[in-house]
């Protein structure tokens, strides 16, 4: 709601001249030439010099992408997703602008041999107009009603690549460690892990996969934009939205938590490089309505490479009573403490090995590429879910949840 009602802007600000908009577009246009052809100072001639801070950023953020090798970069100011965002308090922050706008502005990339697609990310660049020049002034402005800009690692300044057949990871130099790094057998380790998700991933996907190591919790957060405690997950499988044509995921990435990633032996990170490699899998044919249990119960249960000994806490929860034989929420996922979060893992890893025992591998994955199809349609998730489920093994969602239920408790 608070962005329908900031949608109209300033008439004194707004940029709906022809020449203006025009205008903005070749700036990016310059800016994203600048970063291809790896021309500084071009690429800083895009920022305003009155911002001193931001204009910091931007030095770190270029001397980040130098090691980033990229088969192509744009960006496109998309007036039709929100119109000019900006508000008389942005206005007020810069007094010497003879025009403020506050556009969505994406940036699209490809990491070269990695990204078939083009990843896409929204950045709230404050576009000032000083002496009759466009320039680009923050892209912070809009954090006070979290509308935040992407991040990526290398905002953080410099990186490092490291890549196997199939793996491309990024990090920051590290002169003392841990500082968010990875063992020393961790492509090794990635390898298997895609070896083993090949095994139950039965779609088509693009295997080679892009890892990107944060510093620091704090990092890591700013970079998913997380709104929850971090502390309970070790990592994750990141995508970008493209809405250009339907709902696509792109730029795929596996992002480790640094503070829960570093000094585990190396069967815990294949479980984990597993499980993520999984989502990256499925991701391609995965959609909207697709419920978190289906998503995290098959990625843990290909994680534990269908070990039923990997339900052991789960089984003590059903033996001491506190099964409640229904299926988790999406919400239970991030909410809560963190026996809480892994009952729901659990629960949902248990429901999903159930279909495949009892219906098997290849019903599972056409149920899930059957729910994935379904992008932007009329109809509650769970008449989605309910489709699916029926088209595919003949039971509804109340009816697999009371099967399922049946076979643990009898």
């Amino acid at each position: 709601m608070a962005t329908a009602a900031l949608s109209g802007g300033l008439a004194s600000a707004q940029t709906d001249e022809p020449s203006d908009r025009a205008a903005i577009e070749d700036l990016l246009e310059r800016r994203a030439r600048a970063v291809l052809e790896r021309d500084r100072a071009a690429f800083l001639s895009t920022v305003s010099p009155a911002s001193t801070d931001f204009a910091a950023r931007q030095e770190r953020l270029f001397a980040g992408l130098r090691n980033v090798p990229l088969d192509s970069f744009s960006y496109r100011v998309a007036w039709e997703r929100r119109g000019d965002l900006v508000r008389p308090s942005d206005v007020r922050r810069y007094p010497g602008a003879e025009a403020v706008s506050i556009p969505v502005t994406e940036e699209r990339y490809r990491i070269a041999g990695f990204d078939r697609r083009d990843a896409v990310e929204d950045l709230y660049y404050t576009y000032v107009k000083e002496d009759g020049e466009w320039l680009i002034a923050e892209d912070t402005d809009l954090d006070d009603i979290t509308l935040y800009s992407a991040r990526h690692l290398w905002d953080g300044g410099r990186v490092e690549k490291e890549r196997s057949e199939h793996f491309l990871v990024f990090s920051h130099p590290c002169k003392k460690k841990p500082c968010g790094s990875l063992s020393d057998d961790f492509l090794s380790l990635a390898e298997q892990g895609l070896d083993r998700a090949r095994r139950y991933w039965l779609g088509p996907w693009s295997e080679p996969t892009v890892v990107l190591v944060p510093r620091s919790g704090r990092e890591l957060e700013r970079m998913i934009q997380s709104t929850f405690d971090l502390e309970n997950f070790v990592a994750f499988a990141y995508s970008t939205v493209d809405a250009s044509d339907g709902i696509d995921y792109t730029g795929h990435r596996i992002i480790p938590n640094p503070d829960a990633f570093s000094g585990r032996a190396g069967e815990s990170v294949l479980q984990i490089l597993a499980h993520e490699m999984l989502h990256i899998a499925s991701r391609d044919s995965a959609g909207p309505f697709i419920p978190i249990f289906v998503d995290e119960g098959f990625a843990d249960y290909v994680g534990n490479d269908a070990d039923p000994d990997a339900l052991a806490f789960f089984n003590s929860d059903v033996a001491s009573g506190l099964f409640s034989g229904e299926l988790p929420e999406d919400f239970e996922f991030t909410v809560g403490d963190g026996t809480d979060i892994y009952r729901s893992y659990q629960e949902s890893h248990s429901a999903v090995r159930y279909f495949i025992d009892r219906f098997g591998l290849n019903a599972f994955n056409r149920f899930y590429r059957k729910l994935g199809r379904v992008e932007i349609a009329p109809g509650t998730a769970r008449f989605h879910l309910d489709r699916a489920l029926r088209a595919t093994i003949g039971l509804t969602y109340d009816r697999f949840q009371e099967a399922w239920t049946s076979s643990i408790t009898g």
